[in-house]
């Protein structure tokens, strides 16, 4: 048995959704007592892109037809606009190879740098705490999709090698903004201290 099943792309929708969102948040702005930092809100913005594009990488897009298990031979359509890019970057990451670690790892970097920029925490182990949370309920939400034959792959054993990457991914952005926040701080010290000698 062969059929063909369409891989719909969430980015395009969401991106939709995420440009309501900012007109809304735009125009409470007039009924604001106090208004949102224009750079704290486009970081924002971009974290809520980041997560979208992040969902559509690990999971590959979402069927509307769930899969049937008794097909041999599967045939995923999908878009073949500019946003298909993200279903060619989900199919070569999922091909066992080292360059699959390192996108991986990459993948979640930015995620850890978001969280901090973000949410300024105080305490390193929260935001390694988050990271973890995250990259587990991206996993989960694959495997819910999966269990109702809605995403083109299930988790595997190899996905477990992955998990740990991402995760270090997201660990290592984290560090990347401690250790340039704290430059920055010692860099305000010295001009601080050097204004008053």
């Amino acid at each position: 048995m062969h059929t063909n099943y369409v891989l719909y792309n969430i980015v395009p929708f969401g991106f939709l959704v995420l440009l309501v969102y900012i007109f809304i948040d735009v125009f409470l702005d007039y009924f604001r007592k106090e208004i949102k930092r224009n750079q704290r809100r486009v970081t924002l913005y971009s974290f809520l892109f980041y997560l979208l594009c992040l969902l559509q990488i690990k999971v590959g897009g979402i069927t509307l037809l769930p899969l049937n298990p008794a097909d041999k031979s599967r045939r995923f359509i999908t878009a073949n606009d500019w946003f298909g890019i993200f279903d060619s970057i989900h199919f070569n990451m999922y091909l066992w190879s080292y360059s699959s670690i390192v996108y991986h790892f990459l993948l979640l970097l930015p995620l850890g740098i978001f969280l901090c920029v973000l949410f300024h925490f105080k305490n390193i182990n929260k935001a390694i705490f988050l990271v973890i949370l995250c990259c587990l309920g991206t996993e989960l939400l694959r495997l819910l999709l999966g269990s109702f034959s809605l995403v083109p792959r299930n988790i595997s054993s190899i996905d477990a090698i992955y998990l740990l990457c991402n995760i270090l991914g997201g660990i290592i952005g984290i560090l990347i903004v401690k250790i340039f926040t704290h430059i920055q701080m010692k860099r305000k010290d010295k001009v601080y201290n050097g204004s008053f000698n």
